[in-house]
């Protein structure tokens, strides 16, 4: 062995001499208590714990606000703002859940018994990483828009936001990337209403302008937006947006625009919803699909950050992001998460031509740079086996999850060209059933575990474990209820025939 190999072994021996897990990450820390503590919990109860924590430092700062008399934002979408009792009560429950977990790990006989101290000396353990989410006056909702050269909308999109906010009462902000610096002035102007948050740009377009605008956003959920589309006016469409997204927690991306329902066996887009029954755990009308068009465009921030963002390979700064949507979408089913889409009403243009759809601009964007992302996208998700896959996957799901209305979506040659409608008989309903709850299953417990986006570490995680292949949430109830609806042929369940689905894998037959 030379001496520069020599030199080099030795220089890797010494890095992992030093860099030893013992001494630093994720779980291990010098401090004598905090290592037993981590020790003596399993993986689960050590995420359980650090949650109940942030949630109790998290209660703690609502009742704060409340005594100084600050007005509390609503937290989710389903509930009403939190009374003092309400706090209390949830403080409560907190500290005896945190009781519990401590005195199973012994924590409580190595401090004497004494249930303050070994509480005080597992907060101070278990606070080293905050969950943002749970800060008080933080939005839920951020709204991304990438703006160029459309001055007359600055005032319209910050009115817009400021109405949907108001009339919601979901707490939402508007980040701005600002394409075009010499109207900066304009966009500072909103800055005092506290809802819109400018960043400035010199022309890098849509995936970067979107993928800047996103690492700035403080949501929860994230709102692709263009610069030429007016919010509507006195609708649900946020509220009914984040109901989805804590009602089913593998949804990754809700497209609010036009969409494919099955990309490869459909001549065109979609633009009106599906013919199915309002979803009857939330009650809005919404279905699975395969790629959804911007904008407005739903992801979670999760989601989005997982996933890398919008692709930035494959144009140059100043480029449109066309098909971008579609390869976000094509990543998301492949991540493990699904994608839907939900009809939003009363959603207007300005009335003026799109940046993109005009002189040189247009065959910039709709020649080149379509020329350039269609292969792209083509090359890496256009296989005609994995698009099998997600179809097949797709119809699935709108088939457990809903009633049809009146005219199939499926089997439709101007539509959807494949599929149908007919009803499952009960022991294929059952099949399904089945797979459904093993999936769910297996994410209940990745999420239990922390393997999943639950804890403050585990932003940035998929779902995973094929997540995008099983029913929403643990799902035995679901799964149960799923198989005898279709059973009876309530559920408007189809007939596991059509040109590719495999349930168990194994192909059904008719």
């Amino acid at each position: 062995m030379g001496l520069i190999q020599l030199w080099m072994t030795m220089a890797v021996m010494s890095l992992t001499t030093v860099f030893t897990p013992s001494s630093a990450g994720p779980d291990h820390s010098p401090i004598s208590f905090c290592r037993d503590l981590y020790k003596s919990m399993r993986r689960e109860d050590r995420y359980a714990v650090r949650d109940i924590i942030q949630a109790l430092h998290a209660v703690e700062s609502y009742q704060g606000h409340l005594r100084l008399g600050r007005p509390l934002p609503r937290l989710l979408a389903n509930m009403s703002t939190p009374s003092s009792a309400d706090l209390e009560a949830w403080k409560v429950a907190n500290s005896t859940k945190l009781q519990q977990l401590l005195d199973g790990t012994g924590a409580l006989k190595r401090q004497g018994g004494s249930p303050s101290a070994a509480v005080s000396l597992a907060a101070a353990c278990f606070s080293n990483r905050l969950h943002p989410d749970a800060f008080a006056g933080r939005p839920l909702v951020s709204v991304l828009l990438n703006y160029f050269k459309r001055a007359h909308m600055v005032s319209v999109m910050a009115a817009g936001l400021r109405n949907t906010t108001a009339y919601s009462g979901i707490p939402c902000e508007l980040v701005v990337n600002v394409d075009n610096p010499h109207e900066a002035d304009a966009w500072a102007a909103e800055v005092q209403s506290g809802l819109v948050v400018p960043v400035f740009s010199a022309n890098l377009h849509e995936s970067r302008g979107y993928n800047r605008a996103a690492r700035a956003a403080r949501g929860s959920y994230l709102v692709i937006w263009q610069d030429d589309q007016k919010m509507p006016i006195k609708t649900n469409w946020v509220p009914d947006m984040v109901r989805l997204y804590e009602t089913y927690p593998q949804l990754g991306v809700l497209g609010m625009n036009t969409y494919r329902l099955c990309k490869h066996m459909e001549p065109t887009n979609l633009f009106m919803p599906l013919d199915l029954e309002a979803d009857p755990k939330t009650g809005v009308q919404w279905n699975f699909i395969h790629a959804a068009d911007f904008a407005p465009l739903g992801i979670r921030a999760t989601t989005y950050r997982a996933l890398g963002g919008l692709d930035e390979g494959s144009s140059r700064p100043g480029d449109c992001g066309i098909w971008g949507d579609w390869e976000l979408c094509a990543r998301a089913w492949a991540d493990g998460w699904h994608v839907g889409f939900m009809y939003v009403p009363g959603r207007l243009g300005d009335g003026q031509p799109g940046g993109t759809h005009t002189g040189a601009t247009a065959e910039k964007c709709w020649g080149r740079q379509q020329f350039v992302t269609m292969h792209v996208y083509n090359k890496r998700h256009d296989i005609q086996v994995f698009q099998n896959e997600v179809c097949d996957r797709i119809w699935l799901l709108n088939m457990l999850h809903f009633k049809v209305n009146g005219e199939c979506p499926y089997g439709q040659p101007d539509k959807t060209r494949c599929f149908n409608c007919t009803a499952l008989t009960p022991e294929r309903a059952a099949a399904a059933a089945a797979e459904m709850e093993a999936l769910g299953a297996a994410l209940s417990h990745a999420r239990a575990s922390g393997a999943w986006g639950s804890t403050g570490e585990g932003w940035g995680a998929g779902p995973g474990l094929g997540g995008a292949f099983g029913v929403h949430g643990a799902g035995h109830e679901h799964s149960q209820a799923a198989a005898a609806a279709a059973a009876n042929g309530a559920s408007g369940a189809i007939e596991m025939n059509p040109r590719f689905v495999r349930v168990g894998g194994r192909r059904l037959q008719r």
